[in-house]
């Protein structure tokens, strides 16, 4: 296990490497600069900003630079928020965004799992079409639709839930946005775990199991081992949706997550800060996937030994 740990994390490297780099040569070559957005500036004001923060050098030294900062954990100062570095914006933001996706995803593998078993133990029942129905719903409309709706339905009409806001991390203002980030999610785990566990138990070794007399909760929590190695695949891409779509519903409820600030600086070309919020995306998504290889590697042995 520690063998397969350790190249997945050799292999995730240059993958970082990259999108850093991609990134940095992205910003950097985008139209506009950090100081347009103000207004006009003396020239001998703005080429002493531009040296200020070194955007007067080449880019080669600028990349490196930032590559020596980076490795110490600094992500630089930021342009748009004059008074605070990136460190600081991200320190307060990080911990809400990755709450509110912890939330979803929790919320996403309990529901659509029961959802998925509930399906496959009754094909042609109610629990099947409830999972088809759930799925279409979830899968046909995106969260930039379903939050209004929720906002219109649960905060203006019914008056039960705040419409936006974070209010220190009350619950009331975690449950509409954690919901958005979650249908999506539920819906495409409610379908996979309903087709695998389905295809197990009509395996032969799960009908020798009912012939020798096993109680139904054993078999089924003995199918669920292998039903759940394709939910389990899915996670990572479920990590990435959640990360990359927290963006447009922090802005939609107005959370003082990493979106914000991710919109704010890509709208006044704050380099640092959108390089930042980037990494950190990419690094928490290579270390879900590995999470998720790991965990696979130990539901099943063949992938270990392989």
């Amino acid at each position: 296990m520690l063998r397969l740990a350790l190249s997945r994390a050799a292999a995730a490297a240059p993958v970082l490497f990259i999108i850093v780099l991609l990134t940095f040569l992205l910003m950097r070559l985008a139209p506009g600069g950090p100081f347009d957005a103000e207004r006009t500036l003396d020239p001998q004001i703005e080429a002493n900003l531009r040296r200020i923060y070194r955007l007067d050098l080449p880019l080669t030294q600028q990349f490196w630079l930032y590559l020596v900062h980076l490795v110490q954990g600094d992500f630089g100062p930021s342009f748009h928020w004059r008074d605070f570095s990136v460190n600081e914006l991200l320190a307060k933001a990080l911990p809400i965004s990755m709450r509110l996706g912890a939330e979803a995803m929790i919320i996403a593998l309990t529901v659509g799992s029961a959802l998925g078993i509930a399906g496959a133990s009754s094909p042609r029942g109610i629990g099947a079409r409830l999972v088809d129905g759930v799925a279409l719903f979830g899968l046909a409309i995106p969260p930039l639709v379903v939050a209004p709706l929720l906002q219109l339905g649960f905060g203006l009409g019914l008056h039960a839930l705040p419409v936006g806001g974070w209010n220190g991390g009350a619950w009331r203002n975690q449950v509409l946005p954690a919901m958005t980030l979650a249908l999506p999610l539920t819906a495409a785990v409610a379908r996979l775990t309903q087709a695998a566990l389905s295809d197990v138990l009509s395996m032969p070794h799960i009908r020798t199991l009912r012939g020798f007399g096993f109680p139904s909760w054993r078999i089924y929590a003995h199918a669920l081992r292998s039903a759940l190695l394709p939910v389990l695949s899915y996670l990572g891409l479920a990590a990435a949706n959640i990360l990359t779509g927290s963006i447009i519903i922090e802005t939609i409820f107005g959370i003082p997550g990493m979106g914000r600030y991710f919109i704010d600086g890509a709208l006044g070309r704050d380099y640092t800060l959108v390089m930042a919020t980037v990494i950190i995306v990419a690094a928490l998504v290579l270390l879900f996937n590995l999470l998720v290889d790991l965990t696979y590697a130990w539901l099943d042995p063949r992938v270990r030994d392989g």
